[in-house]
């Protein structure tokens, strides 16, 4: 088919049912190579098992078309790439041809005669002639974002706005904060992100891409999407689950400076012999300092220092063994874990002889629980890091502290942090514009509301306008004619109150959320057709948290006082 063939549902649809069968085919040949059995490497069996899976799932997806670009050409565009008998069927969207269906625009169409976007399973066409400057048919994206909103989120592989778009595929080791008000798209460009990376990037396998989240439920809400995407083996977790629990105490960054002294009290540089062979204490001094300049951990470079002890003394005499050597290198550069290391900072008097602050000292001891943060920079500093990523993404990444930041500097070479300062949960969270000078990079700012209703969007701005709050102002564009319930309740009332608006919500949606003081901030990335706040004892922070969740409609029942 080329680009003058006629444009219509049929026509759309037919390609659709084309590429189902090339993919019904694939599965099929798939089925066939598993079924062959064990070819006598367990390895190999493993390996080619694996692949095959993901195959599977990735053909087994919804999405396999959603749009066209023509060129001279009409080229289908879904979620993953399929041929029939030499003949591209389908361009996978992360594929760099494919960025022309999110990037090309009226004012630049990219040398591309139209797009047509899909609306469903084909049940609308969105064509835009760039000729012309002709538009017809209904927009997928407010399609979409009218739609209810279900248990857990959607991939939006298929309605990608140019700016998310132009974010998604940046550069692999670039690093990126993205500060997004809510509905803005954040969390959609960080996961899609990750799986455009692992697409382009021939070095970036799915399980060397680490996703971190603030909560359990959050997780759950976007477990799906990454599949959806055709990646399902990248990482996604807490801070809590990959570092441990973590303490205002123990993000103080005079710690720094503690763990500087402490390294530098455990080398005593001195003169080293084995017998008559002496080595003085500025050769030794020489050495160390060289060691020291080093981007390795204490463990890494005390093996340097003891090889090097080992070639000096044996070029004097070749008699000498490495333990002899090893001995007298203990004296100079002992050999300490993560763990002894930590012992030495749970310990007031440790602490005292290495010049800690006071109120750094008692703030800490008074902690009982160990700090994951902390504890993972005392472990980089003498073990090294555990585990290396091609790239992390950081969702609610205002919440950041500073070791946790540098938690996750250490372990990828590219970064994406997504964020709102407006929602900030975390006393000791660095916000974004402190990450960014952290990163040496530049913020990059959306406002546009995609996923909630104009009219919560202006109240949203309303609210953060007058509280003072430091957010982001939206730009609402869909309309619904819904305008936010405030609704004043004495005590008393106040659960008949809440319970009647859930009623009368649930009539007209399908997720419908209360949130409280007892749990606002567990909701924290998650979405609701509709929400009932109840703002008793709720800061003007939680309110503007708990109200953003919604997307289609908002309730806010404020306290009426008695008499």
């Amino acid at each position: 088919m080329n680009a003058q063939d006629e444009i219509s549902l049929e026509a759309e649809r037919a390609a659709l049912a084309r590429a189902h069968t090339a993919a019904a085919a694939t599965l099929e040949r798939l089925g066939r190579i598993e079924a062959k059995g064990s070819s006598g490497d367990a390895i190999t069996d493993e390996y080619v098992a694996a692949v095959l899976r993901g195959a599977v799932r990735k053909l087994q997806q919804d999405l396999v078309v959603f749009g066209r670009i023509d060129d001279e050409h009409a080229w289908r565009v879904g979620l993953y790439g399929i041929d029939e008998g030499g003949d591209r069927l389908v361009i996978d969207w992360r594929a760099p041809f494919a960025a022309r269906f999110y990037q090309a625009s009226l004012a630049d169409p990219l040398g591309l005669a139209r797009r047509v976007s899909y609306v469903g399973h084909i049940d609308d066409l969105l064509i835009e002639d760039f000729a012309t400057g002709f538009v017809s048919g209904t927009s997928p994206l407010l399609a979409e974002l009218s739609r209810d909103r279900g248990s857990t989120m959607r991939a939006a592989v298929s309605t990608l706005q140019s700016e998310q778009d132009s974010l998604v595929r940046l550069d692999p080791q670039a690093k990126l904060v993205l500060r997004g008000g809510p509905g803005t798209g954040k969390t959609v460009v960080g996961l899609h992100r990750a799986a455009w990376l692992v697409y382009n990037d021939q070095r970036l396998t799915a399980d060397r891409i680490l996703v971190l989240g603030p909560s359990d439920r959050f997780l759950r809400y976007v477990a799906t999407v990454l599949p959806t995407l055709g990646e399902a083996r990248i990482m996604q977790t807490t801070f809590e689950r990959l570092l441990g629990v973590s303490s205002a105490a123990g993000n103080d960054e005079r710690w720094l400076d503690v763990l500087d002294r402490l390294e530098e009290k455990l080398l005593t540089v001195q003169p080293v012999n084995i017998g008559v062979i002496t080595f003085p204490e500025p050769e030794i001094r020489e050495l160390v300092d060289r060691l020291n300049a080093l981007s390795l951990p204490w463990r890494d470079r005390r093996k340097v220092f003891v090889d090097s002890l080992v070639q000096r003394f044996q070029a004097r005499r070749r008699t000498i063994k490495r333990p002899e050597v090893v001995t007298v290198a203990n004296s100079v550069w002992p050999s300490i874990t993560a763990k002894q290391a930590w012992s030495k900072l749970r310990n007031r008097a440790s602490l005292e002889e290495l010049g800690a602050p006071e109120d750094l000292i008692d703030a800490w001891l008074a902690t009982p629980r160990q700090d994951g943060g902390l504890f993972d920079e005392v472990r980089a500093r003498f073990e090294g890091v555990p585990a290396r990523y091609g790239h992390a993404i950081v969702d609610e990444a205002q919440d950041l502290s500073f070791f946790q930041l540098r938690a996750v500097m250490r372990r990828a070479e590219g970064l994406t942090l997504v964020g709102d300062d407006a929602q900030r949960s975390n006393p000791v969270g660095l916000g974004l514009g402190r990450a960014s000078r952290e990163l040496e990079t530049d913020i990059v700012t959306m406002n546009t509301a995609y996923r909630m209703s104009a009219e919560i969007a202006d109240w949203l701005n309303g609210h953060a306008k007058e509280s003072g709050m430091e957010a982001v102002e939206l730009l609402g564009i869909r309309p619904t004619g819904r305008e936010v319930r405030e609704v004043d309740a004495p005590n008393r009332d106040r659960a008949d109150t809440v319970q009647r608006l859930v009623a009368d919500f649930s009539e007209r949606w399908g997720t419908v959320a209360v949130i409280a003081k007892a749990d606002v901030w567990d909701h924290k990335g998650v979405e609701y057709d509709a929400v009932v706040v109840d703002t008793d004892e709720l800061s003007r922070e939680e309110i503007y948290l708990a109200a953003s969740r919604a997307a289609h409609e908002l309730a806010v029942v404020r306290r009426h006082p008695v008499g």
